[in-house]
């Protein structure tokens, strides 16, 4: 089970950009606290109060691991897109089974990245798929996926890394300019429908949260 929740991470990693309700370690957490109340209250012989509060625990978090797995999302990757794409685009490298890089074809997807993801801002695009960023940029999503491998990086850290470099160049222009903002406001323009999420993603990127950045940025500037 360990194995199989290690491997499904990977797999969202590897596909999505947003995570946000797509985890389910914490429905295995709940499980495991559940066997374990079980068994202390099957060998543990107390007074009616104690059996009574442990029968309402076990509810409680059956009921809370029920609701877990009915808000889990859709994870099915649908090819569509939710914007056009330029048909030139989606026929620049030819699809190919082998998914080992020349050099060529590394740069190659380097530069198409660069101008149908960077450049048109595509990163900010809510639940972008691997296959749909891809197909956005006219290649295979195995070339793709080798791609962001060759890089150190896997697809979830190439999109998180461009929306906090995104982040951080709303902020600095909001500061130089005076204007009033929330962060969660910026989170929200960077891409991200989460606060937890974005937290989450600029401390692996930035190695320190959001709030201790902001100090450290403004001590710099003083």
């Amino acid at each position: 089970m360990v194995r199989a929740l290690k491997q499904y991470g990977r797999w969202l990693r590897d596909n999505f950009a947003d995570l946000e309700n797509k985890e389910v370690w914490q429905s295995f957490v709940v499980l495991t606290i559940i066997m374990l109340v079980f068994v202390v209250y099957a060998f543990t012989s107390e007074g009616p109060a104690y059996q009574y509060a442990m029968q309402a625990v076990i509810f409680v978090l059956i009921c809370y691991l029920l609701w877990r797995v009915e808000t889990l999302s859709n994870l099915s990757i649908h090819d569509s897109l939710p914007f056009p794409v330029d048909e030139e685009t989606a026929t620049t490298t030819e699809y190919a089974e082998d998914t080992n890089l020349s050099q060529t074809s590394h740069d190659n997807i380097g530069s198409l990245l660069q101008q149908y993801c960077i450049d048109t801002q595509l990163y900010l695009q809510h639940d972008l798929t691997l296959i749909q960023l891809s197909k956005a940029i006219g290649t295979n999503r195995l070339y793709l996926s080798r791609y962001f491998s060759c890089q150190g990086m896997n697809y979830n850290a190439y999109v998180n890394n461009l929306r906090i470099n995104h982040f951080v160049n709303l902020y600095r222009e909001a500061v130089v300019a005076r204007q009033s903002f929330t962060i969660k406001q910026l989170a929200h323009e960077s891409g991200y429908r989460s606060y937890s999420t974005f937290n989450d993603a600029f401390k692996r990127k930035m190695g320190q949260s959001v709030t201790a950045w902001m100090k450290t940025l403004h001590g710099g500037l003083e």
